[in-house]
């Protein structure tokens, strides 16, 4: 789909995005123009990624993929740690990290900490 065919959708279905597996970071560029094009048209976005926040944040190009976004589930999902308790996450090991805040600390800040 073309990016203006994905805006299309979520326009006429009026609908915040989450972007998940296979890994939405394996594709930085693209994910970058399609958040890009969400917030400016008011969208909450989600990502969820095996990668961890210092490994996004050490690379350039996955920087610069999600630091439009509002929130990073981080790590991958761990079946050992498997946890149905937790908030929008499968594994104790994930963290959901608020993008802003983090990225103006210069650490990961957990999103409704």
């Amino acid at each position: 789909m073309t990016l203006s065919e994905i805006m299309d959708i979520v326009r006429d279905e009026d609908f915040d995005v989450t972007l998940s597996g296979g890994d939405p970071l394996f594709n930085p560029e693209p994910v970058r123009n399609l958040i890009e094009a969400l917030k400016h048209d008011g969208r909450n976005v989600w990502i969820f990624t095996g990668f961890r926040w210092e490994e996004i944040m050490a690379s350039e190009k996955l920087r610069d993929a999600v630091e439009l976004a509002d929130v990073v589930v981080d790590g991958p999902f761990v079946e050992s740690l498997r946890n149905p308790d937790l908030l929008f996450r499968g594994s104790s090991n994930q963290r959901l990290i608020d993008v802003g805040r983090s990225i103006s600390s210069g650490h990961p800040v957990t999103w409704r900490d």
